[in-house]
């Protein structure tokens, strides 16, 4: 079974094979061309590149090096320009709910780290006043070094 992949493939190489008989072919009558003639092959020559290097970009990438912004997946004259306009309707939108909701689960971990300081603080033995006593503090210290 072909895939369009292989056909593609193929094409390429009997372009390629095609090109290289061709060269061949004009490299065996340079001697003999004409000036008009070299002139006419070598405006085909710089053309024909220009194509392939157009045919070689990628298509967000040749709109960008044309505009100033580019939107992928959509070119000038596509008719999709509100199919961008709703995109950005949609991404502010988006954005503002993903910022709230990252602020929103930053906050209960905060929270919940304090209840569980807070938890094992009332959970210990020693009465919170102890831990504002200075005296405890140095005990801490010298006992933690």
């Amino acid at each position: 079974m072909t895939t369009d992949n292989d056909h593609a493939v193929r094409q390429e190489a009997v372009q390629a094979r095609f090109g290289y008989a061709v060269a061949a072919r004009l490299s065996e009558a340079e001697d003999r061309l004409a000036p008009d003639i070299e002139r006419r092959l070598a405006q085909a020559r710089s053309l024909a590149l220009a194509r392939y290097r157009r045919s070689q970009e990628k298509p967000a990438v040749a709109w960008l090096a044309r505009s100033s912004a580019a939107v992928l997946g959509a070119g000038p004259g596509d008719g999709s320009t509100w199919r961008a306009r709703l995109g950005l309707a949609l991404a502010l939108p988006t954005l503002l709910f993903g910022l709230y909701a990252l602020q929103h689960f930053q906050q209960e971990r905060f929270v919940h780290r304090i209840a569980d300081i807070d938890t094992a603080l009332l959970l210990d033995d020693l009465p919170p006043q102890a831990y504002t006593d200075p005296g405890f503090r140095n005990y801490l210290r010298e006992g933690s070094a």
